[in-house]
């Protein structure tokens, strides 16, 4: 998927010039040989054709102007100027099909005469296979780099795919003198063309009022800002369409203990996460709250396994057993104990603790002693560390909850 904002810019401005020449030229083909043929079907599709150009123009100006760098006065650029090209290329498509319904009416009671029905037949094929398959592309690169009046000309070229089988058939009860036909089948396509003018209207102006992308775009970045480790809760996630591209902005909760620094390299590595994983998103404001929570899930080493009534170990990372309970509103919820695999591990000990401890999901951890290395692995992972008070860990627990626990600021000693 094209990444840079103005490659996607340029990219959709180059295919409305490509759809510009195309158009063009089949509609000066269509009224050459419509004229020589004697087929005002033909002729009137000319006509709709090199109407077609005013829409891809609006389209190429829309992007052109969503180019422009930001300005004082437009401090969030000019994306919304393909919005409004989109809006404009709306209106033509409900214009057209106003002509075409119009068309479809007064054929209902004529019948034209052909001269060369051979020559306006195959023109009519080749018109309608050149729309359909440039139309699917234009809406695979309108949707690839997010331009909604891109996706709305592919829809109009695509659309016109029967507009062009009405004017084949046209030609063909022209030549064979049946009445209505061609009129019911052209009145079929305005009614058509009349639908997607109507959504694109709709997208365009609920864009230029600021909606929300679509629930998928939403889901995608919340995961990606949940996927962010140290973000606790994220909240008031706000986004909006701008052009091709969309804005944000949200607020995510950390631990009160993280300093601004801290905080501010974690904020920048959401946006970018968010960034990666949603690609049209091309700004996301982060407010950072301080994170409060009802549950604490707590981490104790223990010297044995005897529930709440363990004695507390004096070693961290050698510590044989892990008590790990639940608090919610300083009371407990549930407890279980791991057995510390690594207590014989020559080198390292503490850090393999440190990563089970957060593997677990603790936010706290309560302990007699920890080293250097554990200590700041542990504030790497957010988790709140405190000097363990008493012999037991219910004893340790309950100076806890009243807040009589001293929360560690530095290291126990110098080395785990």
């Amino acid at each position: 998927m094209i990444s840079n904002k103005e490659e996607k810019l340029k990219k959709g401005q180059k295919l409305t010039k490509m759809a510009a020449l195309l158009v063009a030229f089949l509609a000066i083909l269509k009224a050459v040989i419509g004229f020589f043929s004697g087929s005002i079907v033909l002729i009137s599709d000319a006509l709709h054709s090199g109407a077609d150009l005013l829409p891809i123009f609006a389209s190429w100006f829309g992007l052109k102007i969503a180019q422009r760098k930001p300005t004082g006065r437009f401090s969030y650029g000019f994306y919304k100027g393909e919005n409004l090209a989109t809006l404009a290329v709306s209106v033509f498509i409900l214009y057209v099909a106003w002509e075409i319904f119009t068309e479809g009416y007064q054929r209902l009671f004529l019948i034209s005469s052909i001269k060369i029905p051979i020559l306006a037949l195959i023109i009519a094929l080749v018109d309608a296979l050149v729309l359909y398959f440039f139309g699917n592309y234009e809406i695979k690169v309108g949707k690839a780099i997010n331009a909604q009046s891109l996706r709305a000309i592919g829809k109009e070229n695509r659309a016109h795919v029967f507009s062009s089988l009405a004017v084949f058939v046209g030609i063909l009860s022209a030549q064979f003198k049946i009445p209505y036909l061609e009129g019911v089948i052209t009145i079929g396509i305005a009614i058509l063309i009349l639908k997607i003018g109507l959504e694109t209207t709709r997208e365009s102006i609920l864009a230029l009022m600021d909606v929300s992308p679509s629930k998928e775009v939403e889901e995608k970045a919340a995961k990606a800002i949940q996927s962010v480790p140290g973000i606790e809760e994220f909240f008031d996630l706000r986004l909006r369409k701008a052009g091709p591209f969309i804005f944000g902005e949200t607020k995510v909760g950390i631990r009160k203990f993280v300093d601004v620094k801290r905080a501010h390299e974690m904020a920048d590595r959401v946006e970018r996460t968010v960034k990666e994983k949603v690609p049209q998103i091309d700004s996301l404001s982060i407010h950072v709250e301080p994170f409060e929570s009802d549950w604490q899930h707590l981490a104790l080493p223990v010297r044995e396994n005897h529930g709440l009534n363990s004695l507390i170990s004096e070693r961290f990372g050698r510590s044989p057993y892990f008590l790990f309970l639940n608090l919610k509103a300083g009371k407990i919820k549930g407890f279980y104990l791991l057995k510390n695999l690594y207590k014989e591990k020559s080198m390292r000990a503490g850090l393999s603790v440190v990563k089970l401890i957060a593997k677990q999901k603790s936010d706290v951890l309560i302990t007699s002693e920890v080293g250097e290395i554990s200590f700041y692995a542990l504030r790497n992972y957010l988790i709140d560390l405190y000097q363990a008070k008493g012999k037991t860990a219910k004893e340790a627990i309950d100076y806890f909850i009243v807040g009589k626990l001293n929360q560690l600021e530095r290291p126990t000693k110098e080395k785990a």
